[in-house]
């Protein structure tokens, strides 16, 4: 009997392992952030993942009237990206409309899409993901900086933030400027989490692209100080809070982030599909 069992072992391994891929991911999450005069921006992203198959939507409110029009409405908008047709496709859910391209026209763009990306928090909507960097430090001596003062702390203590058990590291960055705080929750159930940035990933590379995972505060630490070796947590983080003071040590920006959901769903696949009384436009607005 335990030789017949025997036998049965590389096809109940291959029937576990082999359909690993085989299943749809959720995660939601919402981010809110505070800047004076400008309001609260509040933002309820949505990813679906399947293998070969990734979407992601974003609900925008603004609660002032020109930071609304400066940012280009409340909306939803989303974008897909599907492996079996090699395309890319923005939305535009509160206008009903979409665009299109092909993989193989980014490529011949060095990778970057034509598309403007709604998903992205850009005045007027647009798409300038290449320039976060640009010019921020230009004409600064690096010797003339005041060396910021850093302080970092990780509770041993574990934290329940929705479904997920978390660890809380506290960081702080000080300057004759101002200062900033960054809290995070981290976990190291990262199942979900990392399925998606899978899917996502290699679907981005297919085209060229470069795939970017989300900055923590280990990011700017080693942006600050590349040669000390502060105590890092690896993992996810599901819950985050940042908050920059000015000299006066008043808060001048605050930012919140939490995961609400990150789950295993039932494989639905018209959940990667645009709606039929959508309409097709060459620029999305």
């Amino acid at each position: 009997m335990y030789y017949r069992f025997f036998y049965l072992i590389p096809f109940l391994a291959q029937l576990t392992f082999g359909q690993i891929d085989l299943f749809q991911v959720k995660i939601q999450s919402t981010t809110k952030i505070n800047v004076p005069f400008a309001g609260t921006m509040s933002f309820l992203n949505t990813i679906d993942a399947m293998e070969g198959r990734y979407k992601e939507e974003v609900e925008s409110k603004y609660d002032r009237f020109y930071t609304r029009m400066a940012m280009g409405g409340n909306r939803i908008a989303g974008k897909l990206l599907i492996n079996d047709d090699q395309s890319l496709v923005m939305y535009n859910d509160s206008k009903k409309e979409y665009s299109e391209q092909d993989f193989q026209s980014i490529r011949e763009n060095n990778g970057k899409p034509s598309l403007k990306d709604l998903t992205r928090m850009n005045p007027g909507g647009g798409n300038n993901n290449e320039s976060r960097d640009s010019g921020s430090d230009e004409g600064t001596n690096e010797n003339e900086r005041p060396r910021p003062t850093i302080e970092r702390s990780v509770s041993d203590e574990l934290v329940k933030i929705n479904q997920f058990m978390c660890q809380k590291v506290t960081t702080r960055i000080s300057s004759p400027n101002g200062a900033f705080t960054m809290i995070e929750w981290i976990t190291d159930d990262t199942l979900v989490f990392s399925f998606a940035d899978k899917v996502q990933q290699e679907l981005i590379e297919s085209y060229g692209g470069t795939f970017t995972r989300q900055p923590t505060s280990d990011n700017w630490l080693n942006r600050l100080e590349p040669k000390n070796k502060y105590n890092k947590i690896a993992g996810k983080i599901v819950k985050s809070t940042m908050t920059s003071y000015n000299e006066k040590d008043k808060p001048s920006f605050s930012m919140e982030m939490e995961i609400s959901l990150a789950k295993k769903v039932e494989i639905d696949t018209s959940t990667f599909k645009i709606p039929d009384n959508y309409r097709k436009v060459d620029v999305l607005e």
